[in-house]
């Protein structure tokens, strides 16, 4: 730890960003203020093991005091991103789907996750642009057939995302295939994430709340109390067909409030999306919608 660096018990956060006059790199903060790795090719942004070694490292390294990104990168290198469908009890009762009996997950690419501070932009087809309000739960360690014991110990942190939806393609519905997930959900740049990661060794244990505004009027107001299925039962599932580790992005599901249930006005061209996760942030992005050729 440099002299200039803050004392280790300080640091609660871990992100990539763009330091002023600085390549990009992996950071941490207090929340205030920045502070890079003197050494950045030992830790290589596009490898999410080194999100887990740098902040095992935190309180050996040098470390040096830069400003706030100009300009952030999703918190990690995203490889799969697993979402569940319908997971909050409120959810269900708004969208009056049957509680599911098991988790039903369908998937968002790595091409779906830009940063805290992007400006989404929609296809020009798109008139049903939704939010969902989530949490991200990062997976740290690399294993398979978890149980739900070892699934929690696999969490690295949490951070805020917006699951957005394409209502338009989502709900077009074909006999015995059911609704259009890939088109509705995978999208490019459909999850914006950050801005940065809440490491849960630090995190208080208990409920998280999220909270989704747009354009500064609160939209969804929900707790993870309400989930249907907790983390750890998601990871678990999850890891019975899939060797997880870092890279992997497990998503809560969102609480009532979206627009396609509760007649607000879906996201248009210049709008503002704040997803709040309490105690982690607040994650903010713009919207867009392409020009009609």
């Amino acid at each position: 730890m440099s002299p200039d660096g803050p004392e280790p018990a300080r640091l609660r956060y871990l992100l990539r960003g763009v330091p002023p006059g600085r390549a990009a790199t992996w950071l941490l903060s207090d929340g205030t203020a920045y502070y890079a790795p003197a050494d950045p090719p030992a830790f290589p942004i596009e490898e999410p093991e080194a999100m887990v070694a740098l902040w095992d490292a935190r309180a050996s390294l040098s470390l040096e005091p830069v400003g706030a990104p100009s300009r952030f990168l999703p918190p990690f290198p995203v490889r799969r991103i697993f979402c569940p469908a319908v997971n909050f009890r409120s959810h269900r009762d708004e969208s009056g789907m049957p509680v599911p009996s098991e988790p039903y997950f369908f998937l968002k690419f790595a091409s779906s996750a830009v940063p805290h501070g992007s400006r989404v932009v929609a296809p020009y087809q798109v008139e049903q642009l939704d939010y969902e309000g989530e949490v991200g739960y990062v997976v740290g360690r690399s294993g398979r057939h978890w149980d739900e014991v070892a699934a929690r110990a696999a969490i690295f942190g949490y951070v805020p995302v917006d699951d957005l939806s394409l209502r338009d393609y989502q709900f077009r519905e074909q006999p015995r295939f059911g609704k259009n997930w890939v088109m509705g959900k995978a999208f490019d740049a459909s999850l914006p994430i950050g801005p940065w990661i809440l490491p849960r060794e630090i995190a208080p244990e208990g409920e998280m709340t999220v909270r989704t505004r747009v354009n500064g009027e609160l939209r969804q107001d929900g707790s993870t109390r309400d989930m249907i299925f907790r983390p750890e039962q998601l990871i678990a599932r999850l890891s019975e067909v899939n060797t997880l580790g870092p890279g992997d992005l497990v998503l809560s599901g969102t609480p009532s409030g979206v627009a396609a249930y509760r007649g607000q006005r879906f996201l248009r061209d210049g709008d503002t999306v704040e997803v709040e996760v309490g105690p982690v942030g607040t994650l903010r992005h713009a919207v867009a919608f392409e020009a009609r050729p």
